[in-house]
């Protein structure tokens, strides 16, 4: 990805300004992404993901989406680069079969973006939860599973773009993490997500309650609209989650989860240390969250 994406020749700027000067970001044409200022980095990232959908297509926006990309996984230990950077993927990659990139882009994609989740920065000792923040399973709010933020942004990251025919093998490595916690958030992420996957929802018009919270740092501007024919009345509505994939994910929960799988995580979830949360309320999301899926999936 980083030799089909060279460096721009000019700075890029500010999707939203008024008057005549526009803010440039200047610091970003440093060499080393670890020079870059981290307030520029986060304000280009959500001008090339905010910007389109308000303009419509510039290719200032694209040409440094295309740079940025690679190089800032270098800095996706910040949880708002991480959730910003999968939003400026489904932006400017809005056809999940990435027809105009490269044949190994997707691969690309899904190996460094789509795997930032599993670098041992994010795990202790075997367990979900690591020293950059990024992934904390169980929090400290009111409904202590957090499936919201970077853990649903990586989860419909891979989902949308994974080849349908590896979904089964993909929801199979997830449900063997063995982390109690790391299973329950995902329980509660697949309750979340089921109207995108069952119905054709769009993250735009996601209106889940408080306890199956999945949506991440912009969430709200994917409608599956191209924001280069956003004035034309036949322009193409892409599904967030394509039919094939979401079909391949509903067989393979049928294959590898089921209610009383969901009811032993949930005992070995009342039987984890939860000081930093509520206690009754986390209990009762993840058993809410289980009758959610079990309904929801048709699940035994």
């Amino acid at each position: 990805m980083r030799e089909r994406a060279p460096p721009p020749k000019e700075p890029m700027g500010e999707a939203w300004f008024m008057g005549s000067e526009r803010k440039m970001y200047t610091g970003l044409m440093q060499s080393d992404p670890q020079d870059w200022p981290s307030h520029e980095l986060r304000d280009a990232l959500e001008a090339l993901t905010t910007g389109p959908k308000a303009f419509g297509h510039i290719d200032e926006w694209s040409e440094w989406f295309a740079f940025l990309l690679p190089r800032v996984l270098e800095r996706a230990d910040d949880r708002d680069v991480y959730e910003v950077l999968v939003s400026a993927v489904f932006v400017h990659c809005l056809d999940p079969a990435l027809p105009e990139f490269p044949p190994r882009f997707r691969m690309d994609l899904l190996d460094t973006l789509g795997r930032r989740l599993m670098a041992p920065s994010c795990w202790s000792d075997g367990r979900a939860g690591g020293s950059d923040g990024l992934l904390q399973p169980l929090s400290n709010t009111y409904y202590g599973l957090e499936a919201h933020g970077a853990f649903s942004a990586a989860c419909c990251l891979v989902l949308r773009y994974l080849d349908a025919k590896a979904v089964d093998g993909w929801l199979a490595s997830v449900l063997a993490i063995d982390d109690t916690a790391w299973r329950c958030v995902f329980v509660v992420w697949l309750a979340g997500a089921s109207t995108l996957v069952l119905d054709a929802g769009q993250p735009e018009r996601l209106e889940n309650p408080q306890h199956l919270d999945i949506d991440w740092y912009w969430s709200f501007l994917h409608d599956g609209s191209d924001p280069s024919r956003k004035l034309e009345p036949d322009a193409p509505q892409f599904a967030f989650f394509p039919e094939p994939q979401a079909q391949a994910l509903r067989a393979a929960l049928k294959r590898h989860l089921d209610l009383a799988t969901m009811v032993r995580w949930g005992e070995q979830l009342t039987a984890l240390p939860l000081a930093d949360v509520d206690r009754t309320t986390t209990l009762w999301q993840y058993d809410a969250a289980v009758l959610h899926v079990v309904e929801r999936y048709g699940l035994n």
